[in-house]
């Protein structure tokens, strides 16, 4: 199964495969439909006419929310999506999902837990109910849980660095909650009880913290799907403890010639106008040369100069309760000092012109709506965002939104961010990386 490894929007690091869905008129015209069951799940649905249907069951179960002493067990959890149940073994489930053609994934965040079913809609009743078992009737055999070792070594050494760093900057500007690593620690791989696995589902998935969205098909089976699901009724809603930004540094020392420094001041909530400015101004920091083998001239790619080959991208990811604004940056170990500290006066002087605020509203609307394309995506994208507001948009009501937000909205986002003490994250050779309180 999958791991999700940065929150909206940064989009998040998957790797998953997903169906490609042709876009249609009938796109244009669907409509989401959502309420909120009597048991408190959220339910939405998009109509959009394609011939495969997709389900997510989001629930808030992220890294945020485990246990002081059990690090790390989220990601034990989205690995252990597929295992037997209490109706079904490995194998059977595995082949028949391959029989019908359906395919599930399970992936996460900081904040949800998602499981993802596609399948053509000739199938969809049976898929579901495999799906329903591998949601609410996991088991947790040792034996298997054994077996799962080598998936989670694996999926902690394929980690790129950029990622690495970005889960570390977490660290360092929340320490708790938000601040809990995506990934248990290589050390931990083994030490988690099929007892442990078994309270932290009991206690996280749950019908009032749930979310269930469907892309392809009607309302009505999302509300099926609910009434189908065993899960515990008795489940505590979702408490943490209130997210405070610190701001501090992470460092990690790794071979090689290269540094990759992620750098970040506090953003804002999911689902406020703040949220969208700080994802403009993400946008309009840069994310890149717009064409293959082209000149990178964002304002960060400016500040940092031709020092030799680098790479520079702004980043924007926002919680139910906090967020964070700031860029990640990979450049040869000799020019990191030079380099990181040009970026980060970029970010901390608000150096943005109208031209780069327009720039950044355009490549966030097109971000917006080519990932709602990907029907996976969308359906992923709608479970959060009830899971977040209550309410789910289209993909041209968020594009809507965008332009909704004017100039001075962005360059006052970022100048409040500003007045805050700067975190930072860095992974590889840092013999030159300066620390945080040097730049």
């Amino acid at each position: 199964m999958a791991s999700k490894g940065l929150a909206q929007p940064l989009i998040r690091y998957i790797t998953k495969k997903s169906y490609g869905t042709a876009v249609t008129p009938a796109l244009k015209e669907a409509r989401i439909q959502c309420t909120v069951l009597p048991s408190c799940t959220f339910v939405a649905a998009l109509d959009n006419g394609s011939p495969v249907t997709r389900i997510t069951v989001a629930f808030k179960a992220g890294s945020r929310y485990e246990p002081v002493t059990e690090p790390g067990i989220s990601h034990v959890l989205r690995a252990a999506a597929g295992l037997t149940t209490a109706h079904c073994s490995q194998f059977l489930t595995a082949r028949q999902l391959a029989q019908i053609g359906a395919n599930v994934t399970a992936s996460g965040d900081r904040e949800f837990l998602y499981y993802t079913l596609e399948t053509t809609g000739d199938h969809l009743g049976e898929a579901m109910d495999y799906f329903n078992n591998m949601i609410s009737g996991q088991e947790f055999r040792p034996w298997e849980l054994s077996d799962m070792a080598p998936k989670l070594r694996y999926d902690i050494a394929s980690l790129s660095p950029q990622v690495r760093a970005v889960d570390l900057l977490h660290k360092a500007a929340f320490r708790r909650g938000l601040g809990n690593s995506l990934y248990c620690s290589p050390k931990r791989i083994g030490s988690y009880s099929s007892e442990s696995l078994q309270h932290y589902a009991s206690s996280s998935l749950t019908p009032n913290r749930c979310a269930i969205t469907v892309v392809g098909d009607c309302q009505d089976k999302a509300v099926l799907l609910s009434q189908a699901l065993r899960l515990p009724s008795s489940g505590a809603e979702a408490c943490t403890e209130k997210t405070q930004y610190y701001g501090g540094e992470h460092r990690k020392e790794t071979a090689g010639e290269v540094a990759h420094i992620a750098v970040a001041l506090p953003g804002a909530a999911s689902g406020t106008p703040q949220a969208l400015a700080f994802a403009i101004a993400a946008k309009a920091l840069g994310s890149g040369p717009v064409c293959k083998w082209g000149v990178d001239q964002s304002p960060l790619a400016r500040a940092i100069g031709n020092i030799g080959p680098f790479a520079v991208a702004g980043f924007n990811a926002s919680y139910s309760d906090a967020g964070l604004i700031g860029f990640v940056l990979s450049v040869p170990k000799d020019e990191a000092g030079v380099a990181v500290k040009a970026a980060a006066n970029v970010l901390k002087g608000a150096k943005l012109n109208a031209k780069d605020i327009k720039a950044g509203k355009a490549a966030l609307r097109n971000h917006i709506l080519t990932e709602f394309e990907n029907g996976t995506t969308s359906a992923e994208s709608l479970a959060a965002q009830g899971l977040y507001t209550g309410i789910a948009k289209t993909s041209a009501d968020l594009a809507n939104d965008v332009n909704a937000i004017s100039d001075n909205d962005v360059l006052s986002a970022v100048n409040s961010a500003a007045s805050f003490k700067l975190s930072m994250a860095a992974v590889g050779n840092l013999a030159f990386v300066p620390f945080v309180d040097e730049l």
